[in-house]
């Protein structure tokens, strides 16, 4: 009798368990993931203009 009672328990949050992680992925899924721009690099994009400028120099 004891051995059965313990069986259910077990069946019960086995299924409480199953059930709240089911939810779990179904609320991560439902959710829009977005990806933020990439922040402008002022100091990138003026090595850019710079770099240009020395190939430009010697192809002249």
């Amino acid at each position: 009798m004891v051995i059965t009672s313990i069986i259910i328990v077990v069946v019960i949050m086995t299924i409480i368990i199953a059930a709240a992680f089911g939810l779990a992925v179904s609320k991560g899924y439902s959710v829009k993931h977005t990806v933020d721009p990439l922040p402008e690099d002022k100091n990138h994009s003026h090595d850019e203009e710079e770099e240009n400028e020395r190939t430009k120099s010697k192809q002249h």
